[in-house]
């Protein structure tokens, strides 16, 4: 039995034995609320891929929002537009209004801006008052319009992440953030015969509508899947709306846990989520079904 850590974005720089001991950590802590422990048998893999997409944002030369602004090259409307959209999303979902962000935009009045960078700044102002801030944020929406929309990159990424999945043997695979893109992505490109017994998604934006666009069509549960659950903290900025019909409509449908009590600062921390109980025991399950 394996089990898989598919870590998110800003881990460059970081030890990849570090990080997953610290995966590890904040799991047997939501095991032992739970009254449980790890199995001993188990094999951990954390396909670690964070020196290689910054790395690659690096090459690609893919600005900041507020680099865009200052260097003045807003030349490109298309990555504006991707980032604009899920700025605008997660800003409605925290209950900004077009009119609080019109008092952060530098252009004329107007009912709801173009998307272009100056507005796509402005939401980005009005988002700075949520736990994860506007730089994160900024960042975080930077690198997943690089990791889906070019395709050097998004097969660089998934290809390390692929080298977990070499075993014929049953997998549990829990994907945080950007990370639950790619495991969606990696997912996806294996065999049926693949036994990925449990995906457990935390703090995922897949059900963000401009991501989802980007996403090969039509929505579906990878093949090598046999359950997807999915946990959030509504209070988490990135995991805008649960996987359910409305928002993710994939066959079978997706178990949703949005009663996640994330007490990390940012409410988004993957420490927040791998010791939730609930969380924790739906990893064992899996884990003794195998």
């Amino acid at each position: 039995m394996k089990l898989v850590f598919i870590h998110g974005r800003d881990q460059q720089g970081k030890d990849r034995v570090e990080l997953q001991s610290q995966w590890k950590a904040s799991l047997l802590r939501g095991l032992n609320k739970a009254g449980l422990s790890l199995p001993e048998d188990i094999d951990i893999i954390f396909p670690f891929y964070g020196d290689k997409l910054a790395d690659l944002i690096n090459q690609f030369d893919t600005p900041l929002v507020a680099d865009v602004l200052t260097k003045g090259d807003t030349s490109d409307s298309s990555e504006a537009e991707f980032r604009g959209k899920i700025l605008y999303e997660m800003a409605v979902n925290q209950g900004i209004s077009d009119a609080e962000i019109q008092t952060h935009y530098a252009g004329l009045p107007q009912e709801k801006g173009p998307l272009n960078w100056e507005w796509v700044q402005a939401i980005l102002r009005a988002l700075d008052r949520t736990p994860l801030g506007d730089r994160t944020i900024d960042r975080f929406t930077r690198d997943v319009y690089v990791y889906l929309t070019n395709k050097a990159v998004r097969r660089a990424i998934d290809a390390i992440v692929a080298k977990a999945f070499v075993a014929d043997e049953p997998y549990v695979v829990i994907g945080h953030s950007l990370g639950s893109i790619v495991g969606y992505n990696v997912l996806s490109s294996l065999s049926s015969t693949r036994k990925i017994l449990l995906y457990l998604t935390v703090g995922s934006p897949l059900a963000i509508k401009a991501i989802k666009r980007q996403l090969d069509s039509p929505l579906a549960t990878p093949l090598s899947v046999k359950s997807w659950y999915n946990a959030l903290d509504d209070r988490d900025v990135v995991a805008l709306y649960p996987l359910d019909e409305s928002n993710f409509p994939v066959t079978p449908t997706i178990i949703n846990n949005t009663r996640v009590n994330n007490h990390t600062d940012n409410r988004h921390g993957i420490a927040g989520y791998l010791d939730d109980p609930d969380v924790a025991l739906t990893i064992y399950k899996a884990i003794q079904s195998a």
